[in-house]
Formats: C-alpha cells, structure tokens, sequence
C-alpha cells in the first residue's frame, strides 16, 4: 500500500519533456528486458537508455528497477509507475493514430455557408454525391442570405455572389453569376414585350431587396443600358419569390438563370432583352487562410468547384 501512496505524492516530478523521456525508456526498458534492447527499440545506446531511467528514479525518490549484471526486475514501486506509464503511452500512440488519420481523411464537422437560392436549387441538389464519397463528414449548412463573418462565426467554408471586396479570405472563381430576365408569357401578350431596356420604365418590375442593406438590387444591363435607374414595381425579400411572382405574371423580374432555367425551358416564362441582360459578377467559395490544409475543406471546395458548374448548365 505504501508503494500506491509514493506515486501520486510525486506525480508533479513527472511533467517534464525529460521526464516523458524518462518515462518512455523506462517503459521500453520493462517490455524489452534490458537496457541495450530498448536502446534497440528507441533508436539510442544502452548507456542513454540507462541514464534517463536514473534520472526518472532521482526525480522521483524511489527505486523502479533492481539491476544486476544479468537482469532487470522491477520494483513494487515499479510495477505501480509502469501499470500507469503503459496505459498512457497506449493512449498517446491511439491518439497519434487518430490525428494521422483525421490529417489525412476528410472527417469531423464542415461548417458553411450558402445564399439561399443557390443552396436550394444548387447545392443541396450536390451534396448527395458528397456524401456518399465522404460519410465521416458531418456537413453543418446555413441558408442565409446575410453575409457571415467567416472566421468570427467558425466557418470552413462560404459561398458568396458577386464582387469580393478585399479582405484576409481565401478565395476561389467557380464561375460567372449570370441572370435572365424574364416575364410570363400572359404578362407579356397583355403588356407587351421590350425591346430594350430603356422601355421597362413602362412595366412592373419586381425587385429584390437585400438584407444586408436593405436596398432593392440593381439590374445588369450591357450594351446600349438605360439612361436612368429602373424603379421597381414591386419589391421582394426572398429569392425564389421573384420566380413565383413572374409566374403569377404580376411583372418582369431579373432572376438568377438557375432560378428559372426550368420554367424557361416549359415554357412557363419567357426570357427578354436576351442581348442585354449581364452578369452581376462571379460565383465564389472563400475559406479562412490554413483552412484548405484540413482533408474536409480542401475535399469541399475541390468538388464543389468542379460540381456546381456541372448543375448550371
């Protein structure tokens, strides 16, 4: 029983990189049954091996192994420090294991952040293949048309639309963010089709609104443009919103082309001003600097980069 009570007693001479040292030749030392084959083991000589498991028996006060010429045993005090030393180097070695394996496999908890029409009608429609290749990721997905701070809210990843403005984020170009405008076909045959923009100030247009600014968005012309702003006729804070009021042929709306494509592609809604409407900047995945070395993040934006393109088309 004295023995039991020793060890605790001097655990505080025990946290050291040294005595770690100590610790794993003396444990080595007990499994291999002499100095020289730990040596051996440890890549070091006898006499190494031998002087850190003196050092450990100094620190400690007590005697761990009674030597002779010809052997090695431990003491009772030994048997106790090498019963705890061997359940913690096997906890170490399954902790390294484990680190190995996650820096290496695309694993744990992927946090990100999508605009909510795109991760409805894109995103979501890619992640079953993305989980199927990678099932130890846990995917935590926002739908959120707010911008997030990236690093403050602990994300992995985002997906932002637009032009980026500059800041610490690592970014990557997926494509163009391209938009159709587009009305339903009963619109048009009551009000008429334009021909050009500056004939929309004689229609209903319908407007997003952002939530970060609370402004109506601004339509992308090219070419000739229009000589003022367009003034909405209607103003919406949701996304998908603007297909269902074309569809419901309250007005014309500028919509995000994968919005609409398959209402255009039935024939529920016609696409205008074909030559003129723009892009309104990129599609892109922006990620704290560092965190494209972690298997899942870098496993994320590489195939999301080559998938959402695919979807688009």
């Amino acid at each position: 029983m004295a023995a039991r009570r020793i060890i605790p007693d001097r655990m505080s001479a025990l946290f050291s990189i040294e005595s770690l040292s100590g610790l794993a030749a003396f444990a080595e030392t007990v499994e291999s049954g002499s100095f020289a084959a730990a040596g051996r083991k440890l890549g070091l000589s006898a006499s190494a091996v031998g002087k850190a498991v003196e050092r450990l028996e100094l620190r400690l006060g007590l005697r761990l192994l009674n030597r002779t010429t010809r052997s090695l045993a431990l003491t009772g005090e030994g048997e106790v420090l090498h019963r705890h030393v061997a359940r913690i180097l096997k906890d170490l070695q399954e902790a390294e294991n484990e680190l190995h394996l996650v820096k290496n496999t695309p694993r744990g908890r992927l946090k990100i952040s999508v605009p909510t029409v795109m991760g409805r009608r894109i995103v979501l429609l890619a992640l079953r293949e993305f989980q199927e290749s990678f099932p130890d990721v846990t995917i935590d997905i926002s739908l959120d048309d707010v911008k997030v701070d990236v690093i403050g809210g602990g994300y992995d990843v985002a997906l932002r639309l637009g032009e980026l403005e500059d800041s610490s984020l690592r970014a990557r170009r997926i494509g163009p963010h391209t938009f159709t405008t587009c009305a339903s076909p009963a619109y048009l045959a009551e009000r008429g089709t334009p021909q050009e923009p500056l004939e929309l100030g004689a229609h209903c247009c319908i407007h997003y609104r952002f939530p970060t600014t609370g402004r109506p968005e601004i339509w992308a012309f090219k070419g000739v443009g229009t000589s003022r702003p367009i003034q909405p006729g209607i103003i919406l804070n949701d996304g998908e919103g603007l297909a269902s009021a074309a569809l419901g042929g309250l007005g014309i709306v500028q919509a995000p082309s994968y919005l609409v494509k398959d209402d255009l592609a039935a024939g529920r809604l016609k696409a205008i001003l074909e030559d003129y409407t723009d892009e309104r900047g990129s599609i892109w995945l922006v990620w704290p600097p560092m965190s494209a070395e972690i298997p899942r993040v870098r496993a994320f934006i590489d195939y999301i980069a080559e998938r959402i393109p695919q979807l688009l088309k």
